[in-house]
């Protein structure tokens, strides 16, 4: 009885550990943010030098020393500099991680005390404790699903409208980031992943893959019957890192609709915004964004009710396909919709030849860079070239640059000459 069950159990993990394919066969060779520049400005001419190389810093001299060392992970003292963004390495007993910009390494740090959260968890009693009895029903069910998936499937798929609702977002054969395992979401095993981590604060589609393994091992013991689990995860759970005022809300949302509906949701908020329907199809389809990488910019955007254009930056964000440049596009509209909110209000989204900017009520021109350290290397002098001149054709005369970090002297002195005014430091995280 007991061998049976536990081959039950074992073709249970077997099945809910599958993961769909990912890939997408229409990336192109950009990989981050210093490439996403490269390839927009290969055509301009090279403005006047001398230029900056890309630098490296002392993580302990940048950074708050309290971060520094973790429990499980630390963070190596040498930080490349690609111009643009800081790129950190995190030293971790897994192995080292790779995190592009001081945002995301915040981020990464949170997800890395969540971790040994689990990790102690996983090790009690009380953890492990009534799996097997308390998970005899669920292995019956599942099996059942895996001896007959037809009739299974037949039988167990309710909220008809809700199908229904989602056509045209499951899309058969087409790659993305967020699929989800057709057996996980028929037995509800991704729904529960999504539970558990909303108690523990971290972004269930986030890719950090240290993360994801210990999700799935807490996971996989809650769904055959753990409760205990899910108790003990409200007693360590820590602050949300964002920024904006409806975290709450994106929280839930993310919490309780599957990828599908998030997708029907966004669309349904670009079709207000009177995005076109080619334009909005290619920004949802873009399988480089994670479900809440997506639903963040789309709400960033959608927030900003009085702003015309708004479909300029939802083009200029499809174009993103490497993450570390689809998490720069969240940020940058969130940065957008900040200053919609708290500043002077934006009028309209513009497009400055491969880019886009933004126009207060003022006629000022005002771009957000979630920006660490800016260099004037030769592509970002390119870039600020580019951007001067398209600025200069449309005849605005005043434009602001603000950025999350700071930059050298010199690229100071070249976009001041350029006729920018700069703020720096606008985030507390720096």
């Amino acid at each position: 009885m007991k061998k049976n069950l536990l081959h039950k159990l074992s073709i249970l993990y077997i099945v809910i550990s599958m993961t769909a394919c990912s890939t997408n066969s229409h990336k192109s060779d950009i990989q981050g943010s210093l490439d996403f520049v490269k390839n927009e400005v290969k055509n301009v001419a090279l403005p006047d030098g001398p230029f900056e190389q890309p630098q490296t810093f002392s993580a302990s001299k940048i950074l708050p020393t309290s971060i520094m060392f973790g429990s499980n992970y630390g963070i190596d003292e040498h930080v490349y500099n690609d111009g643009f963004l800081n790129i950190y390495s995190l030293n971790t007993e897994q192995g080292k991680i790779q995190v592009a910009s001081t945002a995301k390494l915040f981020k990464r740090i949170h997800e890395m005390g969540v971790i040994k959260k689990i990790e102690g968890m996983s090790k009690g009693k009380e953890f492990v404790s009534g799996v097997a009895e308390k998970g005899k029903d669920v292995v019956k069910g599942a099996t059942n699903a895996v001896m007959h998936p037809i009739d299974t499937v037949t039988t167990s798929i309710s909220g008809v409208g809700k199908v229904f609702s989602r056509v045209g977002e499951n899309i058969i054969g087409r790659a993305r980031s967020d699929q989800e395992s057709r057996f996980k979401s028929i037995i509800g095993y991704s729904k529960t992943k999504r539970d558990y981590a909303n108690q523990l604060k971290v972004d269930v589609y986030s890719r950090n893959t240290i993360l994801q393994s210990e999700l799935d091992s807490l996971t996989n013991a809650g769904y055959l019957g753990n409760t205990l689990s899910a108790l003990a995860i409200s007693t360590f759970t820590g602050p949300v890192l964002t920024g904006t005022g409806s975290a709450n809300l994106l929280n839930k949302i993310m919490k309780d609709l599957a990828p599908q509906d998030i997708r029907k949701m966004n669309r349904a908020k670009l079709v207000k915004m009177k995005v076109l329907k080619a334009d909005a199809d290619a920004f949802i389809e873009n399988s480089s964004y994670t479900p809440r990488e997506q639903m963040v910019l789309v709400n960033a955007i959608y927030e900003m009710r009085n702003t015309q254009r708004r479909d300029e930056f939802f083009k200029f964000a499809t174009k993103a396909d490497h993450y570390d440049v689809t998490y720069f596009r969240q940020i940058q509209a969130e940065m957008y919709a900040d200053h919609n909110r708290n500043s002077t209000p934006i009028k309209e989204f513009i497009k400055l030849g491969s880019f886009v900017a933004a126009v207060n009520e003022n006629n000022v021109v005002e771009l957000c860079l979630p920006m660490d350290y800016l260099i004037w290397t030769v592509d970002m002098a390119k870039a600020a070239t580019l951007l001067t001149n398209e600025i200069s054709l449309h005849g605005w005369k005043t434009k602001h640059m603000y950025l999350t970090g700071t930059l050298s002297p010199l690229a100071r002195k070249n976009l001041i000459k350029l006729g920018w005014k700069i703020t720096d430091r606008t985030s507390a995280l720096h």
